[in-house]
């Protein structure tokens, strides 16, 4: 039987692990961390689970074509779904409230009482979300095996070219100015980061539009131990604590691994899903690498890594309602984080999944977007880092209690993360958690090599070879890499459903 070994367990190497077992090959993944997952992680504290990965997740509605994934990687025969009325709740100075809605239908409504003046405009946003959420992504295989059906079929789907242009090259901050409203410029720059492309706000409210990326109950730990269960009920092997250093190459052909303890196994392919940078400059010693790729790292639009404050609350609150983003709110006082001032606050309440906090109990997660030089070099003073985090824990805790009175004697949980925890556990480059930014030239086919120029029997899946990066697009990598070993290895590649 033909072996192939997967770097890293997290999403994609579980993928590609079970789908290598679908097509008759012995897998082996070795996992540098002692549980699987990768970046789509949870942790628990004094009885709640701090989820670091799952709001939302694409394909979740019976019907859709990235639901057939779901089905054969074990995790939707079981799961519940939870799909959120409230996308995101946003207030100003005054405590006046925008809510943003995920039915496009509602949302319009609402934001036409608010500013019946800017129907023009509110009518283009709404139009834009329900054109987004008619689209459909080619996921069934990847670009690398499209024959002239499936190059006729893109070409079909060229016609949203212009709709990707139009609204990947817009900023969030030039759309808001378009209102006459104050309140709504004011809000939605607010609410949703005047920088942002409008792209990244478009598709997730589709994607809540048409309820095609629900919640899953239970969170990471239910959508990572779904599949894990179904990778070893098929026969696949993993080896948690297991950091590979080297991937040992012969005549210009991936053939092994070594790792930290020295031991060397041999394969005859070798995927790589773990960090991108860590695989090409230091696994391979940057012997394989082209122009692009090159550029790409050396000048990287990463998605900023994270300080992730989470509380475990007493009771429960009234005033937070469940919505996908939470709420956001002005700061009276600044809260500083990594020598940047922070005026506003979003918090998150998990009120809809009792199986994140114990019963009669709330969890709440505050996270900001901060600079991963900062956290490195503090990291390597264990007391001053330590400080940091306690500080902003507090400064938190501070702002909430404004907010929600009485909040502040309810906490009896507190834990944050930051990016070197992101780096530490995962791997990831700079403690980024979805790879590599949209840009402008963003399309629903944007992808990078998932193979290194002059390298053989080698594949990259993941995050770093799938721009925006996240769980569906993970997922998908572990399959596409199988089907391209399938065509290698001149067989026809199978999926099936437990």
């Amino acid at each position: 039987m033909k072996r192939i070994i997967i770097i890293g367990g997290g999403l994609a190497g579980l993928s590609a692990g079970c789908y290598g077992r679908m097509n008759g090959y012995q897998t082996s993944i070795f996992e540098m961390h002692s549980i699987s997952g990768g970046v789509c992680t949870a942790w628990k504290r004094k009885g709640y689970t701090i989820d670091g990965a799952v709001n939302w997740v694409m394909g979740t509605r019976p019907g859709l074509e990235f639901y057939r994934f779901w089905e054969e990687l074990g995790v939707a025969p079981g799961w519940k779904i939870y799909n959120h009325d409230l996308f995101l709740t946003s207030e100003n100075g005054e405590g006046k409230r925008l809510l943003i809605y995920c039915d496009a239908d509602r949302l319009e409504q609402s934001l036409l009482e608010i500013s019946p003046e800017d129907e023009p405009v509110i009518k283009e946003f709404t139009r834009a979300i329900r054109k987004a959420a008619k689209m459909s992504m080619p996921v069934e295989k990847p670009q690398e095996l499209y024959g002239i059906m499936d190059q006729i079929k893109l070409i079909k789907m060229l016609v949203q070219v212009g709709f990707f242009k139009k609204w990947g090259a817009l900023t969030i901050g030039d759309f808001a100015k378009r209102f006459k409203n104050s309140f709504l410029r004011e809000m939605i720059n607010h609410s949703f980061g005047a920088e942002n492309p409008m792209i990244m706000l478009l598709f997730p409210l589709a994607f809540q539009h048409s309820k095609s990326a629900g919640y899953i109950i239970g969170g990471a730990l239910s959508l990572v131990g779904s599949i894990e269960k179904r990778y070893l009920t098929l026969g696949g092997e993993i080896h948690f604590n297991s950091r590979v250093v080297k991937i040992l190459v012969e005549d210009n052909r991936a053939v092994g691994i070594r790792l930290a303890d020295g031991s060397e196994h041999r394969a005859d392919w070798i995927v790589s899903a773990a960090d991108g940078r860590t695989t090409i400059f230091d696994m391979l010693d940057g012997a394989y690498l082209d122009e692009k790729t090159k550029k790409k790292y050396d000048t990287p639009n990463l998605f900023q890594p994270l300080v992730y404050v989470a509380l475990g609350v007493s009771g429960a609150l009234d005033d937070l309602p469940a919505s996908l983003e939470g709420l956001s709110f002005p700061l009276k006082e600044p809260l500083v984080v990594a020598g940047e001032e922070k005026k506003t606050m979003n918090v998150r309440s998990y009120c809809f999944d009792p199986t994140m906090a114990p019963e009669g109990k709330t969890i709440l997660v505050v996270q900001y977007g901060t600079d991963y030089d900062y956290w490195s070099t503090l990291r390597q003073e264990p007391e001053r880092y330590r400080a940091e985090k306690e500080k902003i824990t507090q400064g938190v805790i501070v702002r909430l209690e404004e907010r929600f009175p009485g909040i502040a004697a309810r906490v009896e949980m507190a834990d944050v993360a930051t990016p070197t925890t992101w780096e530490r556990y995962t791997g990831n480059w700079r403690g980024s958690y979805e790879g590599w930014m949209f840009d402008s030239g963003f399309s629903p086919t944007s992808s990078m090599r998932k193979t290194l120029p002059g390298l053989g029997a080698f594949y990259m899946a993941g995050q770093w070879v799938n721009p925006g990066g996240g769980i569906p697009t993970a997922v998908m990598s572990g399959n596409h890499t199988i089907q391209m070993i399938c065509r290698d290895d001149k067989k026809k590649f199978t999926s099936s459903k437990p």
